[in-house]
């Protein structure tokens, strides 16, 4: 899976990251095996993800940053529900092929683009 390059590196590089453990993630759900603690990996990361981006929206007064935490917080709580469920193996990998992957491709390509080009512009160095 190959997700939209966007103008401010920092975040491709936590975009890319999240692709790997994605990858694994996937692959636990093909095999039925690790797939608590691979999930929670990948909780994680999210987490860490949301967080980074949402510190700097904060910290630069980013002026979209409200419907951008919202969409955070919405898709967080969803991954959150679906870690009681880990054991419907169609249903997971359904969530993530039909949800989550088009709704983060999207994400990038909207929200994230906008944030990435505010950051880019008011020159923001990690």
């Amino acid at each position: 899976m190959q997700l939209k390059q966007i103008s401010f590196e920092p975040m491709n590089e936590v975009h890319n990251k999240e692709v790997k453990i994605l990858k694994k993630l996937f692959n636990a759900i093909k095999n039925r095996e690790k797939l608590e603690d691979i999930y929670d990996e990948f909780l994680k990361d999210v987490e860490t993800h949301f967080s980074f981006e949402q510190k700097l929206m904060n910290e630069y007064g980013f002026f979209a940053k409200i419907p951008h935490k919202m969409e955070h917080d919405r898709i967080l709580n969803e991954l959150k529900q679906i870690k009681n469920h880990l054991d419907e193996y169609e249903n997971l990998e359904k969530y993530f092929d039909e949800s989550f992957i088009p709704w983060l491709n999207n994400h990038i390509a909207t929200m994230d683009t906008v944030t990435a080009g505010f950051f880019s512009q008011i020159g923001v160095k990690i």
